[in-house]
């Protein structure tokens, strides 16, 4: 990953064009097919929802009412670059197995989604989801809990941060900065504005956000190494967090490498409180 971003730099640098685009490895889609041995197709609940000029899909998934107890959680899970949600599916289920109920949804151009997405659409998009997820009649909104995964970490770390203070936040292979991930990802010591319209500061926000962090990365994560972007978000970050490396993983290899089971118990742990 890291040789065509420094393949895609080159170009952009000669072409004077920006990486934003890059970001966003969207794949449209008709219709979903999603699996449903862990989430019955009785338990989900598709919506669609205006943000902008754009309709943004997406899936809720309740838990039954006899497994519910309270005070009980709503995961709003952002998901990577990657695709669209039916992809992000198994991680769905994984999050689902905790007890809480789960939110996914498509960033715009992605899945069925309209639009096309940039760093002020993905706010907005993270901004209409939060209001969705709060007009709902079964959702507690002291809650609720954010869980960015790689991109996903931007939507995450800013809905934590600028619109509401979440009960948690979870982040998984995260990106510092967009200037970080373009200087680890180029080994070009040059400024992300140069390459990105964006800024997707996730140290800034991680700042500036005050509900409980816990923040899981791989040692072994190539494309977004731990040692520049989480561990400089981790320092950044104000206190409560919490930060497990999980040796030998790789970039999208965090929660079998961790263990299923063991990476269920750890949220499941968080979002109790414990």
């Amino acid at each position: 990953m890291r040789h065509v971003l420094t393949t895609l730099t080159a170009l952009a640098l000669l072409t004077s064009c920006t990486m934003d685009g890059f970001l966003f490895n969207s794949k449209p889609l008709d219709t979903y097919t999603l699996a449903d041995s862990v989430i019955p197709t009785s338990r989900r609940e598709a919506f669609q929802l205006a943000s902008g000029d754009a309709t943004i899909y997406g899936y809720y998934a309740k838990q039954p009412d006899s497994l519910r107890v309270e005070p009980h959680p709503v995961i709003i899970y952002h998901h990577g670059n990657y695709g669209h949600l039916q992809y992000y599916w198994d991680r769905v289920e994984l999050l689902y197995k905790t007890g809480a109920d789960v939110l996914v949804y498509d960033y715009r151009g992605f899945g069925r989604s309209t639009g096309t997405s940039s760093e002020a659409s993905m706010t907005e998009d993270a901004t209409a989801i939060l209001a969705y997820v709060r007009s709902r009649p079964d959702v507690d909104t002291n809650q609720i809990f954010h869980y960015g995964f790689s991109l996903g970490g931007f939507p995450a770390v800013y809905s934590a941060a600028r619109l509401h203070t979440p009960r948690g936040l979870i982040t998984e292979s995260i990106f510092a900065s967009g200037e970080t991930l373009i200087q680890t990802g180029t080994l070009l010591n040059i400024p992300g504005s140069y390459l990105l319209k964006g800024e997707y500061n996730n140290t800034l926000h991680a700042q500036e956000r005050t509900c409980p962090l816990l923040m899981l990365h791989g040692t072994g994560d190539t494309f977004i190494p731990i040692n520049v972007h989480a561990e400089k978000i981790f320092a950044a970050a104000r206190q409560p967090k919490t930060l497990i490396k999980v040796e030998g993983a790789e970039h999208e290899g965090v929660p079998s490498t961790y263990g299923y089971d063991t990476y269920i118990t750890r949220i499941r742990a968080f979002i109790r409180g414990n």
